[in-house]
């Protein structure tokens, strides 16, 4: 089986801690890795090549951090001059294997704990794709979450999708007993995930092939090249539409951790200290993120205060998901710092 490890996210409900020159999958903040890593660490046994797609601009850190674990050997990688989603990435990951070989594809950028359970999930998420079926692994939800998609089933059958449902939605799925999260992460035959993307997605696979083409003659994409194919995610232009869809459900903990109140839920106090620090506040009600100067709270509750060079950020807890908005504004009027 081959890793292939999608690292194209930005991580933007995490700016300023995240941003484009050190994206979230690179931070090192669980026990001096980074998802990335713990996501390279946590497959190694299951698989045995790995495939990294990035942007260009993150080629050196990328490498450095697959270096540290040593595991240079075993990853090769494809650098994009600019993100097209995941159909893109999965449709060229593809090309580049061989028909018959089972692709692993995940996120670098999730959390995840309870090593037996992902194994044994995966393990049963290989079996089916080698039977052909095209397999997404579904998340028994914890609460009714608005921020993820939800996958509607009956044991490993697929009944329907729904993305990002407002609260009262969501918990109807929560208490019908019969939804998932879906993780984003997939199983299934190069041969497979072509097939559907000639049915499903002609434009997507007719682009693929002439960057990959281009690719294996020069050893690099063409801003040109990758711009000529559709940005679509691969559940948009394939999960939601084949009829050889397969969800193997898990217990597993699983965070994407995509927002600040994720994110403090699984740091260690101590995950920002260093010796430049001179004031890290954590308390009950507020949480920072110290700098290479002194901050200090007075009278104030529920605050995430964030110092980074990219930016300050003063954030109310709860209001986590509408950092994206704020990137926005911040990319359009500050691009250097987004």
């Amino acid at each position: 089986m081959k890793h292939i490890v999608l690292c194209g996210g930005a991580g933007t409900r995490l700016w300023p801690l995240s941003n484009a020159k050190e994206p979230k999958q690179l931070l090192k903040l669980f026990q001096g890795k980074s998802l990335m890593q713990t996501c390279l660490e946590r497959n190694a046994s299951l698989t045995k090549e790995v495939l990294i797609i990035a942007n260009q601009s993150l080629q050196i850190p990328t490498q450095t951090q697959v270096e540290e674990l040593k595991f240079e050997n075993r990853v090769s990688y494809l650098w994009e001059p600019q993100a097209r989603n995941t159909a893109a990435a999965i449709a060229m990951s593809a090309l580049l294997s061989q028909p018959d070989e089972i692709l692993l594809v995940t996120p670098a950028d999730h959390l995840i704990s309870e090593d037996n359970k992902y194994q044994d999930t995966i393990i049963e998420a290989q079996k089916l794709a080698t039977e052909g079926f095209l397999v997404t692994i579904g998340l028994k939800p914890a609460y009714p979450e608005t921020g993820f998609g939800y996958i509607e089933h009956h044991g490993n059958e697929v009944i329907r999708f729904t993305e990002k449902p407002e609260k009262e939605l969501a918990e109807q799925f929560i208490a019908s007993g019969n939804y998932l999260w879906n993780s984003g992460i997939f199983c299934f035959s190069a041969q497979a995930i072509i097939q559907e993307l000639k049915q499903h997605a002609p434009a997507i696979l007719a682009e693929a092939e002439q960057t990959v083409k281009e690719y294996n003659q020069t050893g690099t994409i063409s801003l040109e090249a990758m711009l000529n194919i559709p940005s679509h995610s691969i559940d948009y232009a394939i999960m939601e539409k084949t009829n050889k869809i397969k969800v193997v459900p898990s217990s597993m903990s699983w965070q994407d951790v995509g927002s600040y109140e994720a994110l403090i839920a699984h740091l260690e106090p101590k995950a920002f200290s260093n010796k430049t620090i001179q004031i890290n506040c954590l308390t009950d009600t507020n949480f920072v993120f110290p700098s290479h100067k002194p901050i200090a709270l007075v009278g104030i509750e529920n605050l995430i205060v964030v110092d980074s060079p990219q930016g300050l950020l003063i954030l109310n807890k709860g209001l986590g998901q509408n950092i994206k908005e704020v990137h926005q504004e911040i990319k359009k009027h500050y691009p250097e710092f987004s």
